[in-house]
């Protein structure tokens, strides 16, 4: 019936609505011989990746109506062009008082990792599997939701800047209903790369960068790096041929990517093969760097349920107003705090 449509969530993502088919221009396509690297990451071609797509990322509400900015995850491009990645979502940066950011309650998922990752301030999370902590800057959540789970994040922030990124990557068919699981990885634990001269950073969150690999090993082969370029640096990534797959989301600065120009909430899809050429501006610049093997199956996404078919997120929603999405520990203890 309709009502299985009707979540009680307090917070449910929105859905792609569409797709657009304008391509940048290309005649700023990276010429391998006219620009020099100063290092490499992964294992990958000396073929260097063209932008397939070029565009300025959405703002929107979320949580508790916070805004956001969603390069992945909106109208602009499919699920099949972000194949494996479902969402990403930047939070602020924004300087807001004590209790003005009241995150995002209580909500379901199934059917896909969710990873936050705090640049600057500080939020709590609490989930239905019993895990209770805080994040700091540059700690990162790495959660499956697997079969479901239902949290609580970013309360109680204590005032003051906050800049993050939640992340959603789609689960195979066969993992969809695994247990879910969570694992906090603190900044001290996260790995990070620097070139000799220190000119560029990269903080490993999935992936590798030169001979530095991160700590998660995640279901669906991805990279999940932040780099960070000083002024008038380059840097040339490689990427794993499986990784047909590559988006990088611009959040501070100015600079080329692939030899397309871009600077703050630029989103750039790239081609499917060869390595990625990132060069700053004098004002330097920040950007995520998103690069995923294909899953290559249906997506059925209902806010905050992704699964392949229509009766699975039925199933789903069937399962969330019965209170029966969540089957790990904690479950009693929950009932109590979000209902």
């Amino acid at each position: 019936s309709n009502s299985l449509l009707l979540l009680l969530a307090p917070t449910l993502c929105s859905l792609p609505t569409g797709t657009t088919e304008d391509t940048c221009d290309m005649d700023g396509k990276a010429n391998a011989d006219t620009k020099k690297s100063l290092g490499s990451g992964g294992t990958g071609s000396s073929q260097l990746r063209s932008v397939v797509k070029k565009f300025q990322a959405a703002e929107m509400r979320e949580g508790a109506g916070f805004k956001i900015h969603r390069p992945i995850g909106g109208s602009e491009m499919t699920t099949a062009e972000t194949d494996p990645f479902l969402m990403l979502d930047e939070l602020g940066p924004t300087t807001y008082k004590k209790g003005e950011f009241e995150g995002a309650p209580w909500h379901p998922h199934r059917g896909q990792d969710t990873v936050m990752y705090i640049r600057e301030g500080q939020g709590d999370h609490q989930d239905s599997m019993g895990n209770k902590g805080r994040l700091y800057a540059g700690d990162c959540q790495w959660m499956t939701a697997g079969s479901g789970i239902i949290h609580d994040e970013g309360r109680n922030h204590p005032g003051g800047a906050l800049h993050g990124f939640q992340m959603w990557i789609n689960l195979p068919k066969t993992h969809k209903m695994m247990d879910p699981s969570y694992k906090t990885i603190r900044n001290k634990e996260k790995p990070k790369f620097s070139t000799p001269d220190g000119s560029v950073e990269a903080h490993i969150i999935a992936g590798k960068v030169g001979d530095v690999k991160a700590k998660i090993q995640p279901i669906v082969p991805i990279q999940y790096i932040e780099f960070v370029l000083k002024p008038n640096a380059t840097y040339t990534h490689k990427l794993p041929e499986e990784m047909e797959t590559c988006i990088v989301y611009i959040f501070e600065g100015e600079g080329a990517v692939a030899g397309m120009k871009g600077g703050r909430a630029t989103t750039l899809l790239l081609s499917k093969s060869g390595d990625v050429q990132l060069t700053a501006s004098e004002k330097g610049m920040g950007l995520m760097l998103l690069a995923g093997k294909p899953i290559k199956e249906p997506v059925v996404w209902h806010g905050p349920f992704v699964m392949n078919t229509q009766e699975e997120i039925t199933q789903a929603i069937r399962d969330y107003q019965r209170g029966t999405l969540v089957k790990a520990k904690g479950k009693e203890l929950l009932a109590k705090s979000w209902m």
